[in-house]
């Protein structure tokens, strides 16, 4: 009992299975079936036709503003709105060529999301290894989540494309420092905070991350000289520059990798991370998974490259700096009203958002999802169905897994600071780290067959999920055009409480409809977040039905719009509807709320006729 309970690494059985080059029949069989899953998902992107939810409409309402004029501009909007403009501005030149029909605005994402794979390839092939990229990039095509935001007209597939470019620019100025690397990173730095402010939680990050290894390299490197001449000591026949050269594997006869470089000499290939000289993860991990840089292409980073790497995060706050005083304006007047700050559960369940979310195939996803995770962190393969586990985690796995996390920790902890909300959808900022380690997780595998089955049926599974989100409806004003066109007719007047129903509406509603929005009593297509708690807190619900009322007349119908769940409209609508109805007591409502399961903006639709 006690000899199975501590048998030593170096007794474990010889695999039964390796991951290698050879072709085979199963081998050409896997890669059909997930070429044939990439494809799929990729169509999958090009077919959510369904209407505009708030966030997509409001997005095409502020993007098709004109930039300069007169009358209300693009800018103006994004002042309303409280976002950066980058995203806007692309939207902006898309519906310009293609219009604004909602398949041609979400096709933008479309493209986009599907572009983002080629950079996040060639980030995973250089911090990671070549076999983890192509796996990285086929978990990340049938993503579940990358897949819904691949259908969705906002900014976050953008987020995930600068992501990965950024993520190559900071590994060219770590790997190789210079001027116009330096330049590369502070473009993807600052256009990151121009797409979306959440990026700046993960600029932070790394910031954090480039101090550490400035401030830990002397600790590191006066180790890594103890532990060296510890080495020595302990063998007197290795050679002399071993002891000066790059860290080394473990001692002990571990076999390595099924197809990593096991050949003698490849125990002291350059590693990265809190081990090697520099700590930054550039390079192959030892004794891990077969890396394209077991060769020793690329060495541990310069030491300044950190340095370099917080000048580019400072020339991005240079692109940033025009921008300032709009972000200052929105800081302090819009906010994120609409919803209150997360507590810490928040990151885990951020974790199962990305695996699809609570359901049966999101679920089984996550459970897959979370021993990659695992691997990836903290796990080096011996061969076959064994995967050793170093309780101090193993890089580059370790990085990433704290860039993402932390990423998420720092917006968590800002967002009790300073009030604002959070969203699972905002969590794309720290989507790429994470997906490198569950794509570098997927071939700690050694075992062949357990491989190409994880890899088969994480895919499978994350299609499945992302399409069935895909295709469900995100908003009832299609439905609810419907019911208009049948009942109301010129003249009539709806009411929308609360506003954000008003965007989506503002695409689908009839145009002989006359729509106003509470408490502005202003058109529905676009939602002015400015002070919008306290508007909505002073608002007077009798006098806004009452002047719908009076211009409806006692000839035409009055409709109302709305839904009690949200946020500082807990007692406005309410209000609202109580003045309508005492004033027309025949009063019906005409289209259910859907269920949250079924379509995700919800609300009813009343009709209060005169009597």
């Amino acid at each position: 009992m006690t000899d199975v309970a501590v048998r030593p690494a170096e007794q474990l059985p010889g695999p039964v299975d390796r991951v290698g080059d050879a072709p085979d029949r199963a081998g050409r069989v896997f890669a059909a079936v997930v070429g044939v899953l990439v494809a799929a998902a990729v169509i999958v992107r090009f077919t959510a036709n369904q209407a505009l939810w708030l966030d997509e409409a409001q997005s095409v309402a502020i993007a098709r503003l004109p930039l300069r004029g007169s009358g209300v501009t693009l800018w103006d909007g994004l002042l309303q709105d409280g976002s950066p403009p980058l995203y806007y501005l692309v939207l902006h030149g898309w519906i310009t060529v293609f219009g604004e029909s909602n398949l041609a605005v979400r096709s933008l994402s479309a493209l986009i999301n599907t572009a983002a794979a080629w950079p996040l390839f060639l980030l995973a092939r250089r911090v990671v290894n070549a076999r983890a990229a192509k796996v990285t990039v086929v978990l990340y095509l049938t993503s579940p989540f990358a897949l819904y935001f691949g259908t969705e007209t906002r900014m976050y597939s953008l987020i995930v494309l600068l992501t990965a470019l950024g993520g190559l620019a900071m590994e060219r100025v770590l790997r190789a420092p210079s001027v116009r690397s330096v330049i590369g990173l502070a473009l993807s730095t600052g256009c990151l905070a121009l797409t979306h402010y959440w990026c700046l939680y993960l600029l932070l990050t790394v910031s954090v991350w480039l101090i550490g290894l400035l401030t830990l390299r002397p600790w590191y490197r006066a180790r890594h000289a103890r532990r060296s001449r510890q080495l020595s000591a302990a063998s007197p026949n290795r050679p002399a520059s071993s002891a000066a050269g790059p860290v080394s594997a473990p001692t002990g006869p571990l076999p390595s990798h099924p197809g990593s470089a096991s050949q003698p000499g490849a125990a002291s290939m350059p590693v990265s991370g809190a081990g090697a000289a520099g700590g930054v993860p550039v390079v192959g991990r030892q004794g891990g998974a077969r890396s394209h840089r077991s060769s020793g292409r690329y060495l541990t980073p310069q030491r300044r490259g950190p340095v370099y790497g917080l000048l580019g995060i400072v020339g991005g706050a240079i692109v940033f700096a025009p921008w300032l005083p709009n972000f200052f304006d929105q800081l302090a007047h819009t906010g994120t009203p609409w919803g209150a700050p997360a507590n810490y559960a928040a990151i885990s369940h951020a974790y199962g958002q990305w695996a699809g979310g609570p359901t049966t195939l999101g679920r089984l996803l996550l459970f897959l999802i979370t021993g990659l995770a695992a691997a990836g962190i903290a796990g080096r393969s011996p061969g076959g169905r064994f995967v050793l586990i170093d309780l101090r985690g193993l890089e580059p796995g370790r990085t990433m897994f704290f860039l993402a996390t932390g990423t998420l920790v720092v917006a968590v902890t800002a967002g009790k600071l300073v009030g604002n909300a959070w969203a699972d959808r905002y969590t794309a900022t720290a989507f790429v780290p994470f997906l490198l380690v569950i794509g570098l997780g997927a071939t700690v595998i050694g075992d062949r067959r357990i491989f190409r089955g994880v890899v088969a049926v994480a895919a499978l599974a994350g299609l499945l999920a992302g399409t069935t989100d895909v295709q469900r409806e995100r908003s009832q004003a299609g439905e609810a055009a419907q019911v208009l066109e049948q009942l109301a007719k010129p003249g009539d007047v709806m009411l929308v409480c609360p506003d954000q129903l008003g965007p989506g509406l503002a695409r689908t509603v009839p145009p002989w409809m006359k729509v106003y929005v509470v408490p502005t009593y202003a058109p529905p297509d676009r939602v002015n977040w400015v002070n919008y708690e306290d508007r909505n807190e002073h608002a007077d619900g009798r006098a806004i039905a009452q002047r719908a009322l009076t211009e409806a007349g006692p000839q035409h119908t009055v409709f109302l719009a709305g839904s009690g769940s949200y946020r500082t409209y807990e007692e406005l609508c309410t209000v609202v509807r109580g003045a309508l109805q005492n004033a027309r007591p025949h009063a019906d409502e005409v289209m259910e709320q859907g269920l949250p399961a079924k379509v995700y903006e919800n609300y009813s639709l009343q009709r209060f006729q005169a009597s």
